[in-house]
């Protein structure tokens, strides 16, 4: 882990504004409304329950109110479980990750190598910061970001449901969409919640991707094309030659080089290799020359997949469905997912 982009992210996001009283408030009302007691404990006793536990919820799970659409919940900070080969019933730390969020049902677990763990917390989209230093989530109609523990968090109202995020590899600026009365809108804020801006009105349900540099990202437009927008010359630019049915988009580690998906095809890149998914199979392309490395097989047909720098998380289908993590050598299940559950985010750090 970088010590001094820690540093760097800690120092920025002290900056951020602190939150109202009355998301607290507001917090706090709805825990108490979601919680679930026994009904037959005294009126006396339940109420005292709800509040303590209410309380407990709103200091650990965001501690600047992104407890707004709270249900289950459970938070820890022992050391994360060790490696298995078998699937997890609980999210895993993958070797050779920081960090590791998975949404599944529109629920949000989270590993980091700190040893801190969250389980059950309603978000629609989420993503981790470079080195999981910090994790953002889309709650209610909020774009909230926080440390693991709790500190230096700030919530940002933004009309509507987040359902994509991305952060930047120096950790600054965050690239998000938003699913408002319109449309599918996307949007850039600093790191620390503020300088929110509009780049389009009009975008496809896709995570953007940032380049290395964390001077551009790549979106996919309305008209379903691949898009670059410069955030140094606040302007846009179509990829030349791109299709009309992009479905992902991924910048590289290290320069410029673009991959996209189209029809659904997942792409990625894993250890500075090309990676496209083929049925059952994930197969690495290494640049200039176009060397093709040995593929990574599964072991059942791979519904989607993510990567950060040597390592990946997928998810697989088929009778034995679920999250798959790990680097180009070494791999294997963090989470076993139920039949017919919907992933809607797994993110690496």
């Amino acid at each position: 882990m970088s010590s001094d982009l820690e540093r760097r992210l800690e120092g920025f996001l002290r900056e951020a504004p602190e939150p109202g009283p009355e998301v607290g408030e507001r917090a706090l009302a709805r825990a108490l409304r979601a919680l679930e007691v026994p009904a037959r404990l005294p009126r006396r006793r339940l109420r005292a329950v709800a509040i303590l536990a209410a309380a407990a919820l709103v200091l650990l799970g965001l501690a600047a109110g992104s407890l707004a659409a709270a249900g289950a919940l459970h938070v820890s900070f022992g050391h994360p479980r060790k490696h298995t080969t078998a699937p997890a019933r609980t999210l895993t730390l993958p070797r050779g990750a920081d960090g590791i969020a998975a949404v599944v049902d529109g629920r949000l677990s989270v590993v980091t190598r700190g040893g801190f763990r969250l389980q059950g917390l309603p978000v629609t989209a989420a993503a981790l910061s470079p080195h999981a230093l910090y994790v953002a989530a889309g709650i209610g109609d909020s774009l909230v970001a926080m440390k693991p523990d709790g500190r230096h968090a700030w919530s940002h109202a933004a009309g509507g449901k987040v359902v994509a995020i991305a952060w930047a590899p120096d950790g600054l600026r965050i690239a998000y969409v938003v699913k408002g009365e319109s449309g599918l809108v996307l949007r850039t804020i600093w790191g620390n919640g503020t300088h929110d801006s509009v780049v389009d009105r009009a975008v496809r349900r896709v995570t953007p991707s940032w380049r290395a540099d964390s001077l551009a990202f790549a979106y996919v437009g309305a008209g379903g094309r691949a898009i670059v927008h410069d955030v140094f010359h606040q302007k846009s630019m179509v990829v030349p030659g791109s299709s009309a049915a992009v479905s992902q988009v991924a910048f590289a580690p290290a320069g410029s080089r673009l991959s996209t998906g189209a029809g659904g095809k997942a792409v990625g890149w894993l250890d500075g290799a090309a990676a496209v998914v083929r049925g059952d199979e994930i197969v690495l392309t290494r640049a200039p020359l176009s060397v093709r490395l040995q593929p990574l097989r599964l072991g059942g047909p791979i519904l989607s997949f993510e990567a950060s720098g040597s390592t990946f998380a997928a998810v697989v289908g088929g009778h034995d469905p679920r999250i798959v993590a790990g680097t180009a050598k070494t791999f294997s299940p963090v989470l076993a997912l139920p039949r017919g559950a919907r992933v809607q985010a797994v993110v690496v750090s």
